[in-house]
């Protein structure tokens, strides 16, 4: 939201003398918009009179002494029709800042100002005059960089957003308003991510430190279908401390997945809150390279900021089985895919959708951590992050022998701006991780029983010859 800066102290022209070298009945106030202005907000404005200046009159008053007296180029006289649709705001008690007098003659009320009032009393007094607008009352409508012409009077000036403030007009006034906004941020902790994977979301809103104190703060966030929502996760901090001054809607009426609505209070002027969350990634992201969009952006008094689209995306493999007897479609082989090759209890539960294997998650059923792959046929798996992984082989068909290990396959992020890509390592000519099994039994290798045993009789050989040599001897000798 943004609220206007007053160039003209009102509240010091109320209490101060104005030097004024000619009467005037009419002025005019023109609103500019400043350097900060970016073109979003196309703000309106209205002002309403809330009671008379006048500055016609000259010579001595005679009126009550609640009256200022003044000159030619003395003070203003402040006053307020007995029929004002004014009156019952100006006379509740909770205006503080003006009293009001019946003049001597009943014509009209008298205002005067408090003393020791101050320009930091205005955001006050703008606030109780704007949420006491009389019903049915009609304003000026103020274009910005137009001059709007008005009578002489004291101005409260509402602007469509929801930011006010006062002036006093008794010749032409300009105003400059200030553009500042609320921001909003939205940051996920990576870009890919496997399915059934918790996804952290942090999301700030900045509140301006003249924030109005009308309407609240809200945060629509829309998550991709493909995400489930916990709603127990959300939590937010303002300087580190807990905070817990706003309402988390669910399935509101827009398209949103859900709002935060904060209300505005001087607590939060000038603070950023910083809110956490988390989605899991279902099996529904079941869509490489092509990336789900998060969206968030903020509302305050009409005014929205621009969304933040923090974007996540999952990758996928192909993978064949191959047999050295490539004829034969009744071969196959069983796998497993791990994210620990030495840890069978890190197998990855799939779901498996028309003949491909999807990455299962924590609501998914009928799941599988074994992979039945036939002779010469390509699968694709999907729902993974950027990373490695194993593929174990927990049996073959008979006459086969299964991989002497595991085989690693290794995905690779490699997408640059909108642009999402990624590569996959080993592969064949197809961009396929490729395995094959031959025929014939197991080979022992060195160090295995095969040779072990020759060593074990040849040693027994050796001693038995030595033996039978040094009996020969003992017996030659004698």
């Amino acid at each position: 939201m943004k609220k206007m800066k007053k160039i003209f102290a009102l509240l010091i022209a109320m209490v101060m003398v104005l030097g004024m070298s000619t009467t005037a009945f009419a002025g005019s106030i023109t609103i500019n918009r400043d350097s900060t202005y970016d073109g979003s907000n196309g703000r309106t404005y209205t002002a309403y009179k809330v009671f008379d200046a006048d500055t016609s009159l000259s010579g001595s008053n005679t009126q009550t002494d609640k009256q200022p007296t003044y000159t030619e180029d003395g003070p203003i006289a402040y006053s307020m029709a007995t029929d004002s649709p004014w009156l019952t705001a100006m006379q509740d008690d909770e205006q503080v800042w003006f009293n009001v007098d019946l003049a001597a003659d009943g014509s009209k009320y008298v205002i005067t100002p408090v003393t020791g009032l101050s320009d930091s009393d205005a955001a006050d007094i703008a606030a109780y005059l704007a949420a006491n607008v009389p019903t049915g009352l009609t304003g000026t409508t103020v274009t910005p960089g137009t001059a709007a012409t008005v009578d002489n009077g004291y101005y409260v000036i509402l602007a469509s957003d929801g930011a006010t403030n006062v002036t006093l007009v008794t010749t032409d006034v300009t105003i400059v308003e200030k553009n500042t906004y609320i921001s909003t941020t939205k940051t996920t902790e990576e870009t890919s991510y496997s399915v059934g994977d918790i996804i952290n979301y942090t999301a700030t809103v900045s509140v301006p430190t003249d924030a109005s104190l009308t309407d609240p703060i809200i945060l629509h966030d829309e998550m991709a279908s493909v995400l489930a929502f916990d709603a127990d996760s959300v939590k937010a901090t303002v300087d580190d401390a807990d905070f817990t001054g706003f309402t988390l809607v669910e399935d509101p009426e827009d398209d949103c997945t859900f709002e935060l609505s904060i209300p505005v209070t001087s607590a939060i002027l000038g603070k950023t809150i910083t809110f956490t969350y988390s989605a899991e990634l279902t099996s529904a992201a079941v869509d490489p390279d092509t990336g789900f969009i998060n969206k968030l952006f903020g509302e305050k008094n009409g005014y929205t900021t621009t969304p933040d689209e923090p974007k996540i995306y999952t990758f996928d493999f192909d993978f064949v089985k191959v047999f050295d007897d490539e004829d034969n479609k009744n071969l196959t082989a069983t796998f497993e895919l791990r994210t620990d090759a030495d840890d069978e209890d890190t197998a990855i539960a799939f779901k498996v959708v028309d003949g491909n294997y999807v990455k299962a998650d924590s609501d998914d059923t009928d799941t599988t951590t074994t992979i039945t792959m036939t002779n010469g046929t390509a699968v694709n798996f999907q729902g993974f992050k950027a990373g490695s992984y194993y593929l174990v082989e927990t049996g073959t068909s008979t006459g086969y022998n299964l991989l002497d290990g595991p085989v690693t396959v290794t995905i690779t992020d490699t997408s640059e701006g909108d642009t999402i890509s990624h590569t996959v390592s080993p592969v064949n000519a197809l961009g396929q991780v490729e395995v094959e099994n031959h025929q014939g039994s197991v080979l022992p290798s060195t160090g295995g029983i095969g040779t072990t045993i020759f060593y074990i009789i040849g040693a027994i050989l050796v001693v038995g010859a030595g033996v039978v040599l040094v009996t020969r001897r003992r017996m030659n000798a004698n």
